[in-house]
């Protein structure tokens, strides 16, 4: 259901794009326990994308911040985008961190290339190229999952003027 309902948010493939049936869907998934579609439902609840007239922000926060409670790192990324988007870089790396050093949490690869960002450019934490760039070689190996394009583009744009060769591979 989760997966259907990403489907019609993306218009992957033929799949056209219906926001409303994407939020049923994750809905649907919500109920049944899966922690990333009530992630993703509460970013639909608080922007009111798909929902009609049942945009609640206050309801969707609280979707999102139960999910990144939990460990869950598309409830992670949510939340910690809402604080990036009022510059609490501190407090979004906090949350990757969090959620990346807890070994009982499973990893996406938009969270990894996330933290790596936030290591490579010393956003909300101390700069430190070398664990970001590793971390972004894991998003990488996660292909094709979100974030790994992402990360092997930043890769070669690290790469791409100190080694061509390097830049090439990602």
């Amino acid at each position: 259901q989760h997966s259907a309902g990403l489907l019609l948010w993306s218009g992957f493939g033929s799949v056209g794009i219906d926001p409303e049936a994407s939020a049923r869907w994750h809905a649907a998934a919500a109920i049944q326990g899966n922690v990333d579609a009530l992630a993703v439902l509460g970013g639909c609840i608080r922007t009111g994308t798909g929902v009609g007239k049942n945009k609640n922000i206050v309801l969707g926060i609280n979707c999102i911040d139960y999910a990144a409670t939990v460990g869950n790192p598309s409830g992670v990324n949510k939340k910690a985008a809402m604080l990036e988007s009022n510059d609490d870089w501190f407090g979004a790396a906090r949350l990757y961190e969090q959620c990346y050093n807890d070994e009982t949490t499973r990893k996406n690869a938009l969270l990894l290339f996330n933290w790596g960002y936030c290591l490579v450019k010393g956003k909300g934490v101390e700069q430190n190229v070398d664990a970001g760039e590793a971390i972004w070689k894991q998003a990488v190996d996660m292909a094709p999952d979100e974030g790994s394009e992402e990360a092997a583009y930043f890769l070669h744009e690290q790469y791409v003027t100190e080694d061509e060769g390097e830049a090439r591979r990602w």
